[in-house]
């Protein structure tokens, strides 16, 4: 796999590009804004000094008397000083400077020509150029007795202007480094913190596992489910979803519900303990098992394994029965030359009362049955099956006499094999929990891919009614929709006959 960006650095350059987008941005809008309100203010602080020099008693009498004065000038000089102007000119209606910073350009003509609005009588803030270059200027009329006798021209120059601007940036400037320095340390724990959140996985390994976890749920045949601390299912594999679609009969979701939907009767488990144990819910034996789920140390849930029972017991007695099913036609093959040298011998000796003797003793169906068996049975796993169900029934007192006519062929259909074997079995596992007779009797007929069994035997009747009940759980009949079969039970008095009908195709 291609190894990427790693975590810790995607998380790190996230989070310190996202604040230095911001930071940035908010920067720029400060420093816009900052500007325009520095320059409003110095606006506001040139008309509202003019508006005070205006009534000051000194300034209207140099207006009046349109003289120049030295202790006018000096106090104007002073005022720019103390309020870090660049110039106040006081000019006369004709626009005759009467003060100015440099003493050469006193008793000439304002430069501008933005004075012109303030002759006539208007209070107004310009921007133009002039002697002492391209300045901020605010102009105030001055009037005694109602009267115009000047105007006040205070300013100043672009470059004190920004030079005020850009040492109130540097205030901003610092604040913002300050802050980004914050926020690179914020974002080195946030990355940290998340990465050990998501246990040190990077990205592409998080994908891998998520999508191998799914793969390896979905495709498992046992149930399995994750339930949180609530006991609500947060995760649940498809053969979860099936057994609750099958309970409920509807398409929901399992995910999000309770357990309780899914284990109607959860008392029989418990769910700390970590060994197997046998929960059963509508006649289906299931094993049960769960294990505690832990992040940091901390349970969040469990996760919960539904395996059934039935079908794991099933496997083990076929096994079984195949075993048993070689192991008899290893012995029949010893068995076959025994006898044959005991018949040679009694034809040899011409003692032909034993050899009758002796001939119909070996052609009793008890001792010959794994003979016949292996002649009509082609298929050695049903063959193998019907050999260890023989030996259960013996083992209750009662002979399993089982008669197949004509012989049964072979198939290469494992699952239909499997199938067949599974009603069987759940039929001889019925038969096995009573009182049974001292015969049972089980006759296959094998015509047009269809195969048909009956079964004859007596049950008192206390157990009939309980008998009847058996055949008809769910699960009995899932086993006949797997092999498409079909299946009948008649009760005459105490004599029952089980029909069975199913598939069966031969190779």
């Amino acid at each position: 796999m291609k190894k990427g960006l790693r975590l810790w650095a995607l998380l790190s350059i996230i989070f310190v590009s996202t604040l230095l987008i911001t930071n940035t941005i908010l920067y720029g809008v400060i420093l816009y804004q900052d500007a325009n309100t520095g320059q409003k203010r110095e606006e506001k602080l040139l008309l509202s000094l003019g508006k005070q020099l205006a009534l000051e008693p000194a300034i209207q009498q140099t207006l009046q008397t349109n003289n120049y004065s030295e202790k006018t000038e000096q106090y104007t000089l002073d005022v720019i000083q103390i309020h870090q102007l660049d110039f106040i000119v006081l000019m006369t209606m004709d626009g005759i400077r009467l003060t100015h910073p440099d003493k050469t350009k006193i008793g000439k003509h304002f430069e501008g020509g933005d004075e012109k609005s303030a002759l006539e009588g208007r209070v107004h803030i310009s921007i133009s150029d002039g002697t002492l270059g391209r300045s901020l200027r605010g102009f105030v009329p001055v009037y005694a007795h109602e009267k115009q006798i000047g105007v006040i021209a205070l300013g100043i120059k672009l470059n004190s202007l920004s030079r005020l601007i850009e040492n109130s940036r540097q205030q901003y400037t610092l604040a913002l480094l300050i802050s980004v320095g914050i926020g690179l340390l914020v974002a080195s724990i946030a990355a940290y913190y998340l990465k050990k959140q998501l246990l040190n996985l990077e990205p592409k390994e998080i994908s891998r596992l998520l999508t191998e976890r799914n793969v390896m749920l979905d495709e498992t045949k046992d149930v399995v489910v994750v339930i949180d601390s609530d006991e609500t299912i947060t995760l649940a594999n498809i053969a979860a979803s099936d057994m609750y679609q099958r309970l409920s009969g509807t398409f929901d979701s399992l995910n999000g519900k309770k357990i309780d939907h899914l284990l109607l009767d959860k008392k029989q488990v418990d769910f700390k303990r970590t060994v197997q144990q046998l929960y059963r819910q509508n006649g289906q034996d299931y094993l049960f098992s769960s294990a505690p789920i832990f992040v940091h140390q901390k349970q969040i849930g469990s996760i919960l394994f539904l395996r059934n029972a039935t079908e794991s017991l099933f496997v083990t007695d076929q096994l079984v029965n195949t075993t048993a099913y070689a192991s008899a036609l290893q012995s029949q093959s010893h068995e076959f030359m025994n006898k044959l040298h005991i018949i040679y011998g009694l034809v040899d000796l011409e003692n032909y009362d034993e050899l009758k003797i002796y001939l119909h003793d070996i052609l009793q169906p008890e001792k010959e049955f794994s003979h016949r068996l292996s002649v009509l049975v082609r298929n050695p796993v049903i063959a193998g099956f019907f050999i260890g169900e023989r030996e259960k029934f013996a083992e209750r007192k009662t002979q399993l006499i089982i008669e197949i006519s004509p012989e049964l062929p072979n198939t290469t259909d494992q699952k239909q094999t499997t199938n067949l074997i599974n009603v069987y079995r759940y039929i001889h596992h019925a038969l096995l929990q009573r009182y049974l007779p001292e015969e049972v009797t089980m006759t296959i007929e094998y015509n047009k891919q269809r195969l048909k069994t009956q079964y004859h035997f007596q049950l008192k009747e206390s157990e009939i009614t309980n008998f009847e009940l058996v055949f008809a759980e769910n699960y009995f009949i899932q086993l006949l929709a797997d092999c498409r079969g079909d299946f009948q039970l008649t009760t005459k008095q105490q004599q029952i006959s089980l029909d069975l009908a199913t598939d069966y195709k031969e190779n």
